[in-house]
């Protein structure tokens, strides 16, 4: 119910406001649409703090797969080469059709996007958000290597350097 009311009002603002990030995907459909299943490559991660995507530093080459887990919920897995060792994470989305398109990991809220906002149809964004910690981040994935280059440089210079799409504006 509070998704549906939310989508509704992120609509009408894209209307008013139409250089806002697209609307985010449905939770449930991450679970039902085999588009979003799979394997993903990750090609990078931008946020305001350090700290949020310390994590992340030295990362250099990783594979995820996103699949349904027990109880309406999305996991990721992923094989991490971070500075010469490899390491496994995994998250574990909780998805509540109430609450759709917003997902629980742990402390968290997620939201996913389908790349046309970084101009990559294969690509998949995944905005993590702590309203404890006050984590920030977006991460990027895409379908295949090959997409890796240009997307990449296309989302660093949007977004890592929170760069508005419609102005050039930094955000400070």
């Amino acid at each position: 119910m509070i998704g549906s009311v939310l989508g509704i009002l992120y609509g009408v603002a894209q209307i008013l406001v139409p250089c806002l990030p697209p609307t985010p995907l449905s939770s449930q459909g991450l679970l039902t649409n085999e588009k979003y299943l799979g394997k993903w490559y990750y090609m990078g991660v931008a946020s305001w703090e350090k700290e949020d995507i310390a994590t992340f530093e030295g990362v250099d080459n990783s594979v995820a797969v996103l699949h349904k887990g027990v109880n309406s919920s999305a996991v990721m897995t992923a094989a991490m080469h971070i500075e010469g060792q490899c390491k496994t994470l995994s998250w574990t989305y909780k998805i509540d059709p109430d609450s759709d398109p917003f997902m629980e990991e742990g402390e968290h809220i997620a939201l996913a996007f389908d790349g046309k906002w970084v101009k990559c149809p294969t690509c998949l964004l995944l905005l993590k958000m702590g309203s404890e910690s006050g984590l920030l981040r977006i991460m990027l994935f895409g379908q295949s290597p090959q997409a890796f280059s240009f997307n990449l440089e296309v989302f660093v210079q949007s977004y890592a350097k929170f760069e508005h799409p419609c102005t050039n504006d930094t955000f400070g």
